[in-house]
């Protein structure tokens, strides 16, 4: 989604906005204001693997409660889910292809 900047009439500004309908931002700057499109952030490797790692660190604390319910239907899969999970940053996968249940 394209990245904006906002100019307000009353002299705010918005530096950041992140939206794909200019409808919406026509609307925001209606009272006489304006706005731009800037370059997208560059996001370096390193944030992209913190990213993945955050979200595989929230894959297994949502699954942290099934690993004393052994009989759970959906135990073995959600066990070797956990483990794709805690090898994946070692992969030659990682960060580009997450993990799945059930794969």
């Amino acid at each position: 989604m394209p990245l904006y900047k906002v100019n307000y009439a009353d002299g705010r500004v918005d530096d950041g906005i992140i939206c794909d309908d200019e409808s919406i931002l026509r609307q925001l700057t209606a009272d006489g204001g304006s706005f731009e499109a800037k370059p997208e952030p560059e996001i370096t490797s390193a944030q992209i693997e913190r990213l993945a790692r955050d979200w595989r660190d929230k894959q297994l604390s949502g699954t942290d409660k099934f690993v004393s319910v052994t009989d759970h239907p959906d135990h073995t899969a959600i066990m070797a889910y956990r483990v794709k999970l805690r090898d994946w940053p070692s992969t030659d996968d990682f960060p580009d292809t997450k993990p799945t249940l059930g794969s």
